[in-house]
């Protein structure tokens, strides 16, 4: 009777190669993934973007910046909503003269937990006005608010 030799199976050197190279692919991926295309910030979603990226980021001199001139004239200061875990998503827009429209869905996760963190989303709107030639926010939703007197809520 002979031993086995030691010659290692060549199908299996293959597979484990294959699914190897699949993995490493993913990870790339995953890892490269960028940031989101930024909008053109002369548009209305183009605010909303800037806007949304700030307080998220705790900026708030630059969300003030974005606001209307009625808004930041009488801001009460408000804290926004713990935002760390949110995404903002464009749903649509709408532009009616110097006026406009825009509709996110914005995702919140709630964070750990035994059994994970629960996810909670909603629609929101924001309402743009021209102002000397750009686009400014006037009202935002609930979880973006900066001002209390955002949106009429004087």
């Amino acid at each position: 009777m002979q031993t086995p030799t030691g010659k290692p199976d060549r199908t299996l050197l293959v597979i484990v190669s294959v699914i190897a190279a699949v993995v490493v692919l993913a990870l790339i991926v995953v890892f490269t993934r960028g940031a989101p295309a930024a909008l053109d910030p002369s548009t209305p979603q183009g605010v909303v973007q800037s806007y949304s990226q700030a307080v998220i980021a705790g900026d708030r001199a630059t969300a003030m910046d974005l606001l209307t001139a009625t808004v930041r004239e009488k801001c009460d200061r408000a804290d926004p909503y713990p935002t760390t875990s949110q995404r903002v998503t464009l749903v649509s827009t709408t532009v009616t003269g110097h006026n406009a429209v825009v509709q996110v869905s914005i995702s919140s996760n709630s964070g750990g937990g035994p059994f994970g963190g629960s996810e909670y989303q909603s629609e929101g709107r924001f309402t743009l006005v021209s102002e000397g030639g750009s686009w400014r926010i006037d009202s935002a939703p609930w979880e973006f608010t900066i001002c209390y007197n955002q949106g009429g809520n004087e």
